[in-house]
């Protein structure tokens, strides 16, 4: 790496590996991302991520590890499930019940592209939310089980979505529990760039997660409500600078790209009001307001420093927004609308948008309406990646640099876990003085 000032530990480096004609035991072993931490009842932690040979390779699975050292030291992963010639299982999030400690663990299980369809097909990746749960830390799973599927517009087929999971269920203010998630058009559907398709950001609320053992008797509901989840109207930013240069080198004009809003995070405000924060196409953090839960919600803004304040810069990967046991919150972005080292464009890969890591520190402000009632501070580099490529040119995906950051707090401790080139899983720590310097 170029610079990790706040490095603490790895959760997870592959084998050195190179070269042609690599082991396949051994060549599944080096896409590793997607990494999600929870901590158990007895003080150890368990993180979960996507591994592979490579981004969409049949060979994908998703595995787990312990540490009973606050993330000093893990144990090798074991694991959980893995993608079949009829099924992708790449992607979940873990989910601690505080009270007994089992832990579930949502995902996606969608069409495999190596059973018949063509990958361009809109066929592939259409599937299911299902759950897992684990009774003994991880050490042994039950069998998936289907969520029922909330038809919306955005909807391909029937009784099936294209979705996918980057953040564990966040537990909002009178105990509820909601899953954020993205769901979209899988190209071939509608468009012929899957870069310009439309998502969408939405809310999978479990009524009775945290006191309801029978898995068969969990409640789910979907939020907001309705035909659409949140999306980031394009009509409405057709003069984005952003916008316009995706289009660009897409053949397309910014009016005619689709409403995009993925990965979505969620926080409660003091007085009641819900933020939700997501990537978008805008070149900054999309971010919208809830007043009664999640069921409604303001139109998808660009978020700013202040109320006053400038955009904050960014691409089209994932910018986490999470709420510090004091009231505070940190968003984790990378500084980079799609015009800077390099870019082509917000989605443009490799170490040009998803590198260096930044992150800010932001405060409420009372009785605030725009901006999401938040300001935040100067941001810091919290690592960088450096711009060599492997020996024999492997790229886990087209999209590397770092990214699918997570804020944990433990022990009135602040980390940050993150993927290195969707290789290796990381972990830092950010000294709680940093965090005062930065508060605004």
């Amino acid at each position: 790496m170029k610079s990790r000032p706040f490095a603490y530990a790895d959760i997870y480096r592959h084998p050195p590996m190179a070269g042609p004609n690599l082991p396949p035991a051994l060549a599944a072993l080096r896409k590793n991302e997607s990494g999600s931490v929870v901590l158990l009842p007895d003080g150890r932690w368990f993180v979960t991520w996507s591994q592979g040979s490579f981004e969409s390779a049949l060979d994908e699975r998703i595995v787990g590890a312990v540490s009973a050292d606050q993330g000093l030291t893990w144990s090798e992963p074991r694991m959980i499930t893995a993608s079949t010639v009829e099924f992708r299982r790449a992607y979940g999030c873990p989910f601690v019940v505080p009270a007994t400690g089992r832990i579930y663990l949502f995902l996606h299980e969608g069409r495999q592209h190596g059973g018949g369809p063509d990958r361009s097909s809109p066929e592939v990746d259409a599937g299911t939310f299902g759950f897992m749960f684990s009774d003994d830390a991880g050490r042994t799973w039950s069998e998936i089980r289907r969520i029922p599927v909330f038809e919306r517009d955005i909807s391909v087929f029937p009784g099936r979505i294209h979705g996918h999971l980057n953040h564990p269920p966040q537990v909002m203010p009178g105990g509820r529990v909601v899953l954020p998630f993205t769901q979209g058009h899988r190209n071939g559907a509608t468009r012929r760039a899957w870069q310009l398709c439309w998502c969408e950001s939405s809310f999978l609320e479990c009524g009775n997660l945290l006191t309801e053992r029978d898995p068969a008797r969990l409640r789910f509901s979907l939020l907001p409500p309705g035909t659409h989840g949140l999306r980031a109207d394009l009509l409405r930013h057709g003069d984005n600078p952003a916008a316009r240069q995706l289009a660009a080198a897409f053949g397309g004009n910014a009016v005619e790209l689709a409403a995009n809003a993925q990965e979505p995070t969620v926080v409660p405000l003091s007085d009641g009001r819900w933020v939700t924060v997501m990537r978008t196409y805008l070149g900054s953090p999309g971010y919208a307001v809830s007043r009664d839960g999640g069921r409604t919600w303001t139109k998808v803004e660009r978020l700013r420093y202040g109320p006053d304040g400038a955009w904050i810069d960014h691409p089209h990967t994932m910018c986490p927004l999470a709420r510090l046991p004091d009231g505070r919150f940190m968003l984790l972005f990378t500084n980079n609308d799609g015009t800077r080292n390099g870019a082509a464009h917000v989605w443009d890969g490799g170490n040009r948008t998803r590198n260096p890591q930044w992150f800010v520190i932001g405060r409420e402000l009372p009785g605030e309406e725009r901006n999401g009632g938040l300001i935040f501070g100067a941001p810091r580099v919290l690592a960088e990646a450096d711009d060599l490529e492997s020996p024999d040119g492997f790229r886990a995906s087209t999209c590397t640099g770092i990214a699918m950051p997570q804020y944990i707090h433990a022990g009135g401790r602040h980390f940050v876990q993150y993927g290195l080139k969707k290789e290796h899983i990381l972990l830092d720590e950010i000294p709680a003085a940093v965090i005062d310097e930065m508060t605004p």
